[in-house]
């Protein structure tokens, strides 16, 4: 193909096919071929093969595109044959016609084909076969004709091949992005930004489907496309379904849920599975479009990048299969997990969502935190709604954080810092001496204007520096590489202390605690929520967590600490600050300073007063116990010394129950050391039914 190219290019330089002399030689012979031009290409289209061809492509258009391909052909044919056309219009109509061949999966074999057809033409024209029509042509006529249409080659095909490499180019610049440091949001608009900029494409969007299978763009690209999806939203279009006995399950957007495997509509026009959307796309000028599912690590989709193009067969080609196919594998890597884990939030309600955050909805709530063994509380953690303007109703980040790119995450934290420190300088002034916390996300540590909104806020309200705590949370994205940064070492120069959010919610968390400087490491409230109906196993991971971050001299909090029991159980086992419903729900910053003056947290872990707290205290039990065995005459007094769990159970009036008879058994077995079969026995027993008991306290079934 290359060696057929550089030819036409030679042809092309050599022969004088457009001026005056060329002029001059074709103005005998203009009328009587410009005449012949419409019979001229419905004979080439006509003698096209069918099969997966060209011929194939021009029935795909269906009649109304059919035609008017046909009249741009014949457009162009007349200009290449009009006389005193210049070399520079016809090079753009050749530039522009091949820009069409490429966008409509024209390949330039097709192209080489039809210049050998067009050729035939010519020369039974050349001849003044009565066939055509036309006078024999002068030989200098007839080559200046060849010289034009292979002019016209040579510029078709170079702008084809342009048009295959910015699509290559843009697959690049995706590839690109994925290696950045971005927040999932930012990614996704990113990639798609790039892909709708593409010459012939009219959309790329991003979704999924609700719990009803009914398909929710979420992000969206291409302004007609925006409109389209706004009314969509008010049901004035049809939906699209992944159901496959829904006539809106028919597109290649339920297909490729489905499957899993890339689906194409190559062109609308004829496509009969279009039909609910035939209508909505001819207004879009949508003519082609492509579903791409982006695939978990067990080959499910997750999410679909819908392609729409303005052009029948846009996507058809080979080349171009095989670029979607690496976009496709590229974006499942990239964004398969993060896309998986959020809810699905419609496009109008990302839209909803940022345009509160812009006018001004933000309102930081406060929560406390509180010391566990003095009850005092230590600060207030900023937690950021959005009041909903017409209705007054309180949005909670779980909803409109993954709505938010870079861009409204940074206006976040700089409008929730600002309310966060004017709080705490209010309740200062009211003699409420604490701290604050907000979140800063992950990719915060790669932006400086994160470290600079810091400091120009601190500055500006004077505010002890130490009296600000930035949580961050646990993250895929919250690399160690990242945290060696500069801006961490900026952050701590400027005094504010840092906090490790979720602590046990990844792997790499618990490793990062022994490199990383934070000051403060928060528990999973996740670990904690399951202790009512998994208390061993929930507690034992608080033990263990606390227990590390000690010994790294690292304050441990707790969240999540709905009850008392959880409260008790937090404190028992060695936790510094406590975190949840059970002391108190996030409030307006105004009712912070009453709430404190008449907060009071009562605990006495000898002696707890919960099922779950006793459960705390005889895992604590077993922990000194283990650690007494080289030492058997402390052993054996150990044993005799009162416990939480037989304080509980006296409290209780347990005492002879058969939860106190395994206390007892376990207690007895206790003297031949932990690792003797008798003590291990005892003390399964024992746990068994102290998890019923725990579960039977909060409500759960004790099977």
């Amino acid at each position: 193909m290359t060696a057929n190219a550089d030819t036409v290019s030679d042809l092309a330089q050599d022969c004088p096919a457009y001026g005056t002399r060329a002029a001059a030689l074709l103005q005998a012979f203009a009328s009587s071929l410009l005449a012949l031009v419409e019979g001229w290409v419905e004979s080439l289209y006509a003698g096209l093969p069918g099969g997966d061809g060209y011929g194939a492509l021009l029935t795909a258009l269906g009649p109304d595109d059919g035609a008017a391909y046909r009249r741009r052909q014949a457009e162009h044919q007349r200009l290449l044959l009009t006389p005193d056309t210049s070399g520079e219009a016809a090079d753009a109509s050749s530039r522009q016609l091949g820009r069409v061949h490429a966008m409509t999966g024209v390949r330039v074999a097709w192209l080489v084909e039809s210049y050998g057809a067009w050729r035939s033409i010519l020369r039974q024209a050349r001849t003044g076969d009565a066939t055509q029509g036309c006078p024999a042509m002068t030989e200098a006529a007839g080559d200046l004709i060849e010289q034009r249409m292979a002019r016209d080659l040579h510029v078709q095909i170079q702008a084809h091949e342009e048009v295959e490499q910015r699509l290559a180019e843009a697959l690049s610049r995706v590839d690109d992005l994925l290696l950045q440091d971005l927040p999932p949001p930012d990614l996704i608009a990113g990639a798609l930004d790039i892909l709708v900029r593409l010459d012939g494409m009219v959309a790329a969007t991003l979704g999924r489907p609700d719990a009803d299978g009914e398909f929710q763009f979420e992000v969206v690209r291409g302004a007609g496309f925006e409109r389209y999806v706004e009314h969509a939203a008010k049901g004035h279009a049809a939906p699209i379904s992944i159901r496959a006995d829904d006539p809106t399950g028919g597109g290649a957007s339920g297909r490729a849920w489905r499957s899993g495997q890339v689906q194409h509509t190559a062109a609308y026009a004829t496509d009969p599975a279009i039909d609910p959307w035939r209508n909505d796309a001819r207004e879009l000028g949508i003519r082609s479009a492509v579903a791409i599912p982006l695939l978990d690590a067990d080959r499910q989709p997750v999410a679909l990048v819908d392609l729409y193009a303005e052009w029948p067969g846009y996507f058809s080609t080979p080349a171009r299969r095989t670029l979607l196919t690496h976009l496709q594998r590229a974006l499942s890597h990239a964004l398969s997990r993060s896309v998986a884990s959020t809810r699905v939030i419609p496009y109008e309600t990302r839209r909803l969502y940022r345009q509160w955050l812009d006018a001004g909805a933000l309102e930081m709530h406060f929560q406390p935190v509180v010391a566990l063994r003095s009850g005092k509380v230590a600060k207030f953690e900023a937690l950021a709604r959005l009041r909903e303007p017409e209705s007054g109703r309180l949005v909670g980040p779980a909803e409109f954080l993954p709505a938010f790119d870079a861009r409204q995450l940074l206006l976040l934290f700089e409008r929730g810092l600002e309310q966060a420190l004017a709080a705490l300088r209010m309740w200062r002034q009211q003699g409420l001496d604490v701290g604050v916390s907000i979140n800063l996300p992950p990719h915060g540590l790669s932006d400086p204007a994160y470290v600079q909104a810091v400091q120009t806020q601190l500055h500006a309200t004077d505010v002890p520096p130490g009296r600000l705590t930035l949580e961050l949370l646990e993250s895929g994205e919250l690399s160690e590489a990242a945290l060696r940064e500069p801006l961490m070492a900026r952050l701590h120069n400027l005094g504010v202390l840092l906090a490790e959010d979720d602590l046990g919610a990844g792997y790499s968390s618990l490793l990062r605690l022994d490199s990383i400087a934070f000051n403060e490491v928060k528990i999973d409230q996740g670990l904690v929520r399951r202790s009512a109906f998994a208390p061993q196993k929930a507690l034992d991971f608080i033990r263990h967590l606390a227990r590390l971050s000690q010994d790294l001299n690292i304050p441990v909090t707790v969240e999540g600490l709905e009850t008392l029991g959880l409260i008790e159980a937090a404190a028992i086992l060695g936790a510094d600050f406590g975190q949840g419903w059970g002391i108190a729900r996030a409030m307006p910053a105004a009712e912070v300073p009453a709430w404190s003056r008449r907060y009071v947290l009562e605990l006495d872990p000898e002696h707890p007063r919960t099922a779950l707290g006793s459960y705390a205290a005889y895992l604590l039990w077993e922990a000194q116990l283990a650690a007494l065995t080289p030492w058997p005459d402390l052993l054996e007094r150990f044993v005799q010394v009162p416990s939480g769990l037989g304080n509980y159970l006296l409290s209780q009036d347990l005492l002879g129950s058969a939860l106190d008879s395994a206390r007892q058994l376990v207690l007895s077995a206790a003297t031949q050391g932990p690792a003797s079969q008798a003590y291990r026995h005892a003390r399964q027993k024992l746990r068994i039914l102290l998890a019923a008991h725990v579960r039977q306290a909060n409500g759960f079934p004790t099977g």
